[in-house]
């Protein structure tokens, strides 16, 4: 089994370079992601199943990062000869939000036309967060939605209901989605975003996916009053009500699931998700 250590060594072997571990970054909700020496950053993980999407989430970053989208440049993608998936990424200035209230209206704009650029970036067929979004409220898909039922039943509902009239909406495709696009994914600089980072479960879709998972985490999170419906509006205008219902519905159980199975604080999560169905609902 693979370890940072080992996973490092490989490389120094396979790349004929000398990297030296210096620490484990933070961010989001997991930490896998390593600074190295040589302005280097190193993510991987002993999940096989996850080598195809960081393959092609490495194009999805070429083509991103061409359009002006702050990601960080990702330098090498490859398999361990253990099948852990890794990537090598360059490290970029700045620090990761910490302290929510600092996203203000000024931000919170910058983000938005940040998500701007994601706009009909991926015109072929792929990983469709649209579709899958869809799927999970409509049709069961991964059994995510019963799962979190005996501890969602009434969010569940009301997001049901929000989603009943636009059963045979077709939702939009063609943009690039980041897919866990929340406020401790920034790194800001001068209080201007400097890097968007955990992008490994990018694919297709709206773009209305991520401003919907930002404006969630605006308001669980302690962003300033007022951001969260600024990404809301900003949502409605990029997907129309049919897919930022289900898209806000998916992201819901999604993250309710991943809080919910590491013991950590799922009122927090519900708290959010209830108050971007109040600004739905209003």
């Amino acid at each position: 089994m693979d370890t940072t250590a080992s996973v490092v060594a490989e490389l120094n072997v396979a790349l004929g370079t000398d990297y030296r571990l210096v620490r484990q970054l933070t961010g989001g909700f997991q930490s896998g992601a390593y600074e190295l020496t040589g302005g280097v950053v190193l993510k991987w993980t002993d999940d096989a199943g996850w080598a195809p999407r960081v393959r092609r989430a490495a194009e999805l970053v070429r083509r991103a990062r061409a359009a002006g989208y702050p990601t960080p440049e990702w330098l090498t993608v490859g398999t361990t000869a253990a099948g852990s998936p890794y990537q090598m990424q360059a490290f970029v200035p700045g620090t990761p939000v910490r302290d929510y209230s600092v996203v203000d209206e000024s931000l919170a704009r910058e983000l938005i036309a940040i998500c701007d650029l994601q706009r009909d970036l991926l015109p072929e067929d792929g990983v469709s967060w649209s579709g899958w979004a869809r799927g999970v409220v409509l049709d069961g898909w991964d059994g995510v939605w019963e799962r979190v039922r005996p501890y969602g039943g009434e969010l569940l509902r009301r997001y049901g209901e929000l989603c009943a009239p636009y059963r045979n909406a077709v939702l939009p495709e063609n943009d690039f989605v980041h897919g866990d696009l929340n406020l401790g994914n920034l790194i800001v600089d001068n209080r201007q975003v400097t890097g968007i980072v955990d992008i490994e479960a990018a694919g297709c879709g709206s773009r209305a996916y991520d401003l919907i998972s930002l404006a969630t985490s605006a308001a669980r999170d302690g962003a300033r009053p007022g951001v969260d419906e600024l990404f809301v509006e900003a949502a409605l205008r990029a997907g129309g009500r049919a897919t930022v219902a289900f898209c806000a519905a998916a992201a819901y159980v999604s993250i309710a699931e991943f809080v919910h199975d590491r013991g950590l604080d799922v009122e927090l999560i519900e708290y959010g998700a209830r108050r971007v169905l109040e600004l739905l609902e209003g």
